[in-house]
């Protein structure tokens, strides 16, 4: 039943991405406001397809945020689907992305912000060209892990990805983000089996996404925590120690509530 049900999910996947391609072109050819809004369409049709269930907290949660940096905990490549199709938010990622085959060119198409790590002349370039984005609205979502986790907590966030955050006018906002892997087909995620469904280790991204599609109906939980201004702290270091508490802080809870 888990191979049937992962064949019929990848042939509704390669019906959406074959459909998406050409409009995504289209979109980012005629104007900005379409470039921005049909990422979020693919997304959710991406989440229906894949029967992901997504439970947020509405009271933190504001669509018509502008010029805020989203900072979340990262589990898996299914993170950037549930956060895609709630948040109208660029993504920023490592330049090794732009290189995974299919699943880079979908990055390129949804407008993602690719960062060359390992370049440190140009981060304080990308740092500035995040920050006057974000002044004029736009809104970015980072995994200042780095990595990916097994879901069941978090790793030391790398305070650098942070620095975008701090502008001379002190307008730029941020919201952490608990992302937890709560439920497989209903059923209350205990430690193993939440490993079970994350990208870690030395598993390919293929293999990662094919145990996750074929293992069942999962939910996810996304906390969205108090939006903040970034005058709140002194510099990035007590931003990412912050936002590490926020976020295992909600992460427990969701485990725990579980």
């Amino acid at each position: 039943m888990s191979t049937l049900r992962l064949i019929l999910i990848l042939f509704f996947l390669t019906l959406i991405i074959c459909m998406s391609i050409p409009i995504q072109i289209f979109c980012n050819i005629i104007g900005f406001r379409l470039k921005k809004l049909y990422p979020l369409l693919f997304y959710r049709m991406i989440k229906i397809v894949t029967g992901i269930n997504i439970n947020f907290n509405s009271k933190k949660y504001n669509k018509k945020n502008r010029g805020v940096l989203y900072i979340a905990n990262h589990v898996s490549w299914f993170d950037i689907i549930c956060l895609g199709t709630l948040l109208n938010a660029r993504f920023i990622a490592k330049k090794e992305v732009s290189k995974m085959g299919i699943f880079g060119f979908l990055a390129k198409l949804s407008n993602t912000f690719f960062i060359d790590n390992e370049n440190k002349n140009r981060i304080i370039e990308y740092n500035h060209l995040i920050q006057k984005k974000l002044q004029e609205g736009e809104n970015f979502i980072i995994f200042p892990e780095g990595t990916t986790t097994d879901g069941n907590g978090i790793i030391d966030f790398k305070s650098s990805m942070l620095e975008c955050a701090f502008d001379d006018r002190n307008q730029i906002n941020i919201q952490p983000i608990s992302i937890c892997y709560s439920k497989l087909n209903n059923i209350p995620m205990g430690i193993y089996l939440r490993r079970n469904i994350a990208w870690v280790g030395d598993t390919s991204m293929v293999a990662a996404m094919a145990n996750f599609l074929r293992s069942g109906r999962i939910t996810v939980d996304i906390i969205f925590h108090e939006i903040m201004n970034i005058n709140n702290f002194e510099n990035r270091k007590d931003l990412a120690q912050y936002c590490e508490r926020q976020i295992i802080i909600g992460l427990n809870q969701m485990i725990k509530v579980n």
